[in-house]
């Protein structure tokens, strides 16, 4: 044979076992979880169809995603342990974010230390309209962010309430506390105390990343748009 016949040949069964690899991650990513002694159902993710998934992506149980997200490559959305994950319309969850929870129910009972509200309805993780999930960080319940928030890279948000138009900045970490709206936590800082979190600073039109999340939501509402009309 030719080299040119055996390089057509070898480009010809590389692209077939590519769509064949690709057509078994997409199918196989986004499932049910498992049954256990504190959820007896196995119970789907529930996905809007503006909502683009990159095959990368991991999500699993009770998971509920609204309109114009972009999902990005090997984020994990784990709806297992902690039930009812919770991500409104143009959020961006990018690559590599993990969000998870702490059990919150036992049989079906709430676990209230374990759990996060929203119009009385409990939750493990809720994450409110137009939020960007910036690589790697986490996102652990009980967590609940507002509106409007930009949550950096490699950044950690555990058993916190992160009220509206607030940045938390690459590699901080929130933990335990409540963020008052419209402040920022500095790159790295660590917030562990209800004192250190009443005193961040106030995002002001001076501050560098006071429109930052403005951006963010709009380049990844037209990336899931576009990869939505691409699949």
């Amino acid at each position: 044979m030719k080299t040119s016949n055996k390089l057509m040949v070898g480009l010809t069964v590389a692209s077939v076992v590519g769509k064949i690899i690709d057509k078994s991650i997409i199918a196989g990513n986004i499932k049910k979880n498992t049954q256990t002694t504190f959820n007896l159902h196995k119970d789907s993710p529930v996905i809007d169809s503006s909502t683009y998934v990159h095959p990368f992506a991991s999500i699993i149980g009770q998971v509920n995603i609204g309109k114009d997200v972009f999902i990005g490559p090997f984020s994990s959305i784990r709806g297992d342990e902690g039930l009812r994950i919770h991500i409104s319309d143009k959020c961006n969850v990018q690559d590599g974010v993990v969000l998870h929870g702490l059990k919150n129910f036992e049989y079906t009972s709430v676990l209230f230390e374990n759990s996060v509200y929203h119009n009385g309805n409990p939750y493990s993780i809720y994450i409110s309209d137009r939020v960007s999930l910036a690589h790697q960080c986490q996102i652990h319940g009980p967590a609940k962010i507002g509106k409007d928030v930009f949550v950096g890279m490699q950044s950690l948000v555990f058993d916190s309430l992160v009220n509206e138009k607030v940045v938390i900045e690459p590699g901080a970490k929130v933990i335990g506390v409540t963020i008052p709206a419209g402040r920022y936590v500095s790159a790295g800082k660590v917030i562990t105390t209800q004192e250190e979190a009443d005193n961040l600073p106030t995002i002001t039109p001076e501050y560098k990343y006071a429109k930052f999340n403005n951006k963010v939501v709009n380049v990844n509402t037209e990336l899931a748009k576009g990869y939505k009309d691409d699949q």
